[in-house]
């Protein structure tokens, strides 16, 4: 099954690029918005807002999931965004339109994680994406993993709007379509494809 995702920034957003071009300390990542930091942060914001009657190992280093599988048992949320050694990636892959984005570029100052002050002439430069913008991303789940699986899909989702992406943007998400005329939905799943129905925080 195929659905399509609206995610909007709500505040600047950069996903780094990792190296430093001309006047730009920080530059944008030339895909804008990769597929691997859509589930990156999606899995990142589910383990923090992990729904009751789900499990997560909370790992990332591949020795430790392994370590804590043989332990437990492989957790739901490594079922379903997938883990090391595992035969493929998950339950699910994405792809993101990238639309006209406006780029601009911002000075911050450095601010000393042990002080809370800022670095005096500790300047750098970000490029990043104007709020407001919005990307549309095609999910593309495997109807084999099942209900619970897309319930765990969805609830990620959800979480996405409390949590951050990139260096620390803000963002809303909303389906683009009702996924319960695609799948048979019961009373749980209603309630999550309404929620998702529409931006928490206003268009």
């Amino acid at each position: 099954m195929e659905f399509k995702v609206l995610i909007k920034n709500l505040t600047s957003l950069t996903i780094g690029g990792g190296s430093t071009i001309g006047a730009v300390d920080i530059p944008l990542n030339p895909m804008v918005l990769p597929p691997s930091t859509i589930k990156g942060v999606l899995r990142t914001a589910i383990h923090n807002y992990l729904p009751e009657g789900y499990t997560s190992c909370g790992k990332i280093e591949p020795s430790k999931i392994k370590e804590a599988h043989e332990k437990n048992g492989v957790c739901d949320v490594c079922k379903l965004f997938g883990y090391p050694d595992y035969k493929d990636s998950g339950c699910f892959t994405v792809t993101v339109r990238i639309p006209e984005v406006v780029r601009s570029k911002i000075t911050r100052v450095e601010i000393n994680d042990r002080t809370q002050r800022s670095e005096e002439g500790h300047l750098f430069t970000q490029e990043v994406i104007a709020p407001n913008t919005e990307f549309e991303v095609t999910i593309y789940f495997r109807d084999s993993c099942g209900d619970r699986m897309l319930k765990l899909l969805l609830y990620s989702l959800l979480a996405l709007r409390f949590w951050r992406m990139g260096r620390n943007a803000m963002v809303d998400v909303k389906l683009k379509e009702d996924i319960c005329q695609k799948v048979k939905c019961d009373e749980e799943m209603k309630s999550i494809v309404f929620s998702l129905s529409d931006y928490i925080w206003g268009d």
